[in-house]
């Protein structure tokens, strides 16, 4: 029965991997680093109940391709190409940094041979995209400037993989078929790039029109899984990684109209074979090396762990970032990325890297891994722990006073202080996302002050070129809020989309001005009571406010008067969604639909020519008592006459207030607009 072989694996697989992230969970463990040790433990290096890792590594690869396709969903090529410097400049700087840091420690304190440790560094330096992305992802952190600056970085990375193989065979003195071929790769990976550029504009759409047209739900997600499966197997055929083609298969299908249902259809198998990925990362790992050499183990994990973490920060703090996103940024990235095992396997093939050197690197990379999930809970709580002065980042930052320049990041915290020093009563926006944007311009359309902070320094250079009121600064830190007058602002509007920033906004800002009015935006309900403990006095949750609007569709199909959808709208928001919030059912409301449909409401109908009503009087119609609704007023041209005479005579032009339930006004609407009677 060895054709079931891989069956059982699965099953087992899956027992075990449900089992011990369950366990886990109960600890506050991360599910992913759940996975991670449930491979270790049924792995060769474990209890070795698994042996055969080929065909697991397959499906797993199928799993990370699926992931990165849902997360290329999320961008697309015009997004891509906004955050082309960001790639550049930051993920640029730090390959360089952490290969050439990499390669003179190991060769001055180790005295390993230079191409050697310069393959090592190339190792090091890449991180790993799948378990960042879904971190991402399941902290809603994608949009955030902490999220584009490691998409950006973590897209350089990848992108840089097959230049980093060229390099591997010149190190390991490749003969010239090796070269060709290496060579051979790079331009069909760019030739791959302009093909998906056409193809997202031309063939894609037209494949999918033609498949939505079948109306079969099979027939759609087949396709889906067609193009985003195929575009990684083209992918990787030209030199890209199956997930860095899967990617751009995604980013591909983003700029379709369908892309949401896409997504909709392709998490389940995403969720299922991605899982088995992170089970297969930790089957790599022999556990044994931890305890027999944990210098070079454990030891040169965690170095490796400080090392990037303190290069990405630094980096973010020389452009600009500011320290909350830079710690946030440089301990999400900190770990070895999965790509590596294919430089790995590259080096290896070519000498530069020995078989035990091979496996200690294994060993490393899978404990980097399972620890980031853990390590990116912490970053936020170090964040906040960091001294006010942050004179770490002004160090770093004069350092960077030219990069800052050519990024266009010349307005800082300075700016602030100097350029709206003497500002009052006026409202701080912080961050200038879809929220930001909108509420800057009602305050614009009702004359009210404001000032806008922002971390992304892109944004604050194009918008103060548009002439926004817009400052780089984080708002997090005391000397910002106070430089952006908060003792002397009114109001306080939270848009940034990172819930522990925003907790940390919130008491830095209530500290200082204890009368100031705190707005925040927040994505669930449950991040509500921890804002008003903290000092919030509105907290809006997008989920509830998406509730409302459903409810409001809901109430107008079944003829609610818009004017009752409107207040029991804002009756609910008054009561400051405290019945959400709270498992607390003394404020349960209690009206029904049928209530809310048959509450009174004024409804106006405009008299024309040749109407029932035109020439005839109240009276003679009997509105009242056919229809049971009321005449309230009637406006004829620029005079009104508010509870018209039983005698009134309606006349073609008059606009007719009527008040009543919604039927009472749709009989008396067909009243006066059905055929003239007799005369």
């Amino acid at each position: 029965m060895h054709e079931y072989d891989i069956l059982r694996d699965i099953l087992l697989i899956l027992a075990v991997a449900i089992v011990t992230v369950y366990l886990l969970r109960k600890l506050r463990i991360p599910v992913i680093a759940g996975f991670i040790i449930a491979g270790v433990l049924i792995g060769p290096g474990g209890f070795g109940l698994v042996d055969e890792r080929g065909d697991i590594e397959v499906i797993a690869e199928i799993g990370v391709a699926l992931l990165l396709f849902t997360i290329g969903l999320r961008f697309s090529f015009r997004e891509l190409a906004q955050m082309k410097w960001l790639a550049l400049g930051a993920g640029g700087a730090q390959m360089l940094v952490t290969i050439a840091v990499t390669t003179l420690a190991l060769n001055r304190f180790f005295a390993m041979a230079p191409r050697n440790a310069l393959m090592i560094g190339f190792l090091v330096a890449v991180s790993s995209t799948a378990i960042v992305l879904r971190l991402l992802e399941e902290s809603g952190e994608t949009y955030t400037v902490q999220g584009r600056l490691m998409v950006g970085i973590l897209i350089f990375q990848d992108l840089a993989v097959i230049p980093l193989i060229l390099l591997t065979i010149f190190l390991g003195g490749g003969d010239s078929g090796s070269w060709f071929e290496g060579i051979l790769t790079l331009v069909q990976a760019v030739g791959l790039l302009a093909a998906l550029l056409v193809a997202s504009h031309f063939l894609f759409p037209w494949i999918m029109e033609r498949v939505v047209h079948t109306r079969s739900s099979e027939v759609f997600t087949l396709s889906v899984i067609l193009i985003a499966l195929g575009t990684a197997y083209l992918g990787s055929r030209m030199g890209f990684s199956l997930a860095m083609g899967a990617f751009l298969a995604g980013v591909v299908m983003s700029e379709s109209d369908y892309s949401h249902q896409v997504l909709a259809d392709i998490t389940p198998f995403r969720d299922v074979f991605n899982s088995l990925f992170f089970v297969s990362i930790g089957m790599l790992v022999d556990p044994g090396l931890w305890f027999s050499d944990p210098v070079s183990t454990l030891g040169a994990g965690a170095g490796v762990l400080a090392l990037k973490s303190l290069v990405v920060a630094a980096i973010a703090l020389a452009l600009g970032f500011g320290a909350w996103v830079a710690v946030i940024a440089g301990m999400g990235l900190a770990q070895v990325g999965e790509f590596s095992f294919v430089l790995a396997s590259a080096g290896l093939t070519h000498g530069l890297l020995a078989d035990d050197t091979y496996a200690i690197f294994i060993s490393i990379s899978v404990l980097t891994m399972a620890i980031t999930p853990l390590i990116a809970r912490l970053a936020p709580v170090i964040a906040a722990r960091l001294p006010r002065e942050e004179r770490l980042a002004r160090v770093i930052g004069g350092y960077g006073s030219r990069a800052r320049a050519r990024f266009g990041r010349m307005v800082g915290l300075e700016a602030v202080e100097a350029g709206e020093g003497g500002i009052e009563d006026h409202v701080i926006i912080v961050g200038y996302g879809v929220n930001g944007r909108n509420v800057a311009r009602m305050l614009r359309h009702i004359d009210v002050k404001y000032i806008v902070l922002e971390l992304n320094p892109h944004t604050v250079m194009k918008m103060r070129q548009q002439g926004e009121n817009i400052y780089f600064g984080d708002a997090v830190r005391r000397d910002v809020l106070r430089h952006a007058g908060v003792e002397r602002a009114r109001s306080l509007v939270i848009a940034v989309a990172d819930p522990a920033q925003s907790r940390q906004m919130v008491a830095t800002a209530r500290a200082l001005s204890p009368g100031l009015n705190i707005i925040v935006r927040t994505r669930f309900l449950s991040e509500m009571d921890d804002l008003y403990k903290l000092g919030a006095d509105q907290v809006v949750p997008e989920e509830f406010e998406t509730s409302l609007e459903l409810a409001g569709k809901v109430m107008s199909v079944y003829g609610a008067p818009s004017r009752v959808v409107s207040a029991e709208k804002d009756s609910i928001r008054n009561e400051h969604y405290s019945f959400l919030s709270r498992d607390d059912h003394r404020h349960e409301r209690r009206r029904s639909l049928d209530a809310l449909i048959s509450a009174e409401d004024l409804r106006e109908v405009v008299v024309e020519p040749g109407m029932a009503a035109d020439g005839k009087s109240i009276m003679e119609l009997a509105i009242r008592k056919k229809t049971g609704a009321t005449v309230v007023a009637v406006e004829r041209g620029a005079g009104r006459e508010s509870n018209p005479a039983p005698d009134f005579t309606f006349a073609a032009g008059d606009s007719v207030f009527l008040m009543g339930t919604l039927d009472e006004l749709n009989a008396a609407e067909s009243l006066l607009a059905g055929p003239p009677g007799p005369a």
